[in-house]
């Protein structure tokens, strides 16, 4: 579906019935949607699995104003009224967690449980993150894609056929909807909503993740009361394909809570 937010449309795959608990799952930055395939799959039989597209990503338009995590979140704050969603569950992995972290803080009594995957709660590396939006901007996406596919899944994966798909996310994606979403990550911080999240939350974060590694999920976890945490064994940036089978266990086992 596609609606119209403060002049931008924003794009949501939906899958399985609207009758069913709904499961909001949040992408990570360079990917778009089609990254949670394989969630998709497990869940659309019993839950109503949406899946937004930020904007700048997937069929989302690109931002004409300053992209922020607080602004990404308004998005999907309004691609759920339209839906008429009124509580859910909510999910997300990198940037993608940070903006559920947002949209939980402002919404607390509507979120059922929130998962975070490999995210964090303040930008990790403010400047690395400006001087690659400015790389970006200068040189295009393609002269940072093999160093960012690195840390998004293990070598002996890249050539699998679910890395070769990631791989292709990549190359189609616009370069500034990527500078666009390393603006928003230069100056994150949801720190503010920490005290708000109230619903039971699961962080997750891969072993041998380089982008958001096991301190900073650890970080995130300490930071709201009563969250648990786990490490994913084997599990880059980007486990979503790579390690299905433990991304679906975490993610069950959070939206069984009550």
């Amino acid at each position: 579906m596609f609606i119209s937010v403060n002049d931008h449309n924003i794009h949501g795959a939906l899958h399985g019935s609207a009758h069913d608990p709904a499961l909001v799952l949040l992408h990570s930055l360079g990917t778009s949607h089609d990254v949670w395939q394989e969630q998709v799959r497990a869940f659309s039989r019993t839950h109503y699995v949406i899946c937004p597209d930020f904007r700048g990503h997937g069929l989302s338009d690109l931002s004409c104003t300053p992209v922020t995590v607080e602004a990404l979140a308004e998005d999907i704050v309004a691609l759920l009224w339209e839906l008429g969603v009124e509580r859910f569950h909510l999910a997300g992995i990198s940037i993608g967690g940070l903006v559920a972290q947002c949209v939980a803080g402002t919404l607390p009594d509507r979120v059922r449980t929130l998962t975070l995957f490999n995210s964090n709660i303040v930008s990790l590396a403010p400047q690395m993150w400006k001087d690659r939006a400015a790389k970006i901007r200068a040189d295009g996406l393609a002269s940072i894609a093999g160093g960012v596919l690195s840390r998004w899944i293990t070598p002996q994966a890249a050539e699998t056929p679910f890395g070769r798909g990631l791989a292709t996310m990549l190359a189609r994606m616009s370069s500034e909807g990527y500078a666009a979403g390393c603006d928003a990550l230069a100056i994150a911080d949801c720190r503010p909503h920490a005290a708000r999240l109230t619903m039971p939350v699961s962080v997750a974060v891969g072993e041998l993740d380089e982008a958001t590694p096991p301190a900073a999920g650890k970080a995130l976890a300490d930071a709201i009361a009563g969250a648990r945490f786990s490490i994913i064994p084997g599990a880059a940036h980007i486990p979503l394909f790579e390690q299905a089978a433990a991304v679906n266990n975490t993610l069950k086992a959070s939206i069984r809570e009550p």
